[in-house]
């Protein structure tokens, strides 16, 4: 009885380890078909950058544009004024 026990347990062990061997081998699958799709450091980096750049130029847009608003605002109450 005792031994039939030991080859039952051993023979599920075996059958889980198995189980346990595929799904690693689906995991590490999955995983290397994703890192595919990962951004590299160099891809960030140059991301980075543009988007300094582009923040910096929207701003220099808006701040120009303000400054000639409130210019023209400022010569309309001088022409009005007169």
């Amino acid at each position: 009885m005792k031994l039939e026990d030991e080859s039952i347990d051993m023979a599920s062990q075996a059958n889980l380890e198995s189980q346990l061997a595929v799904a690693y081998e689906k995991r590490v699958a999955t995983l290397e078909s994703e890192r595919r799709h990962l951004a590299a450091k160099d891809d960030l980096s140059k991301l980075e950058t543009r988007l300094v750049k582009w923040l910096v130029a929207t701003q220099l847009a808006v701040i120009g544009f303000l400054l000639s608003t409130q210019l023209a605002l400022a010569a309309l109450v001088i022409h009005l004024m007169r």
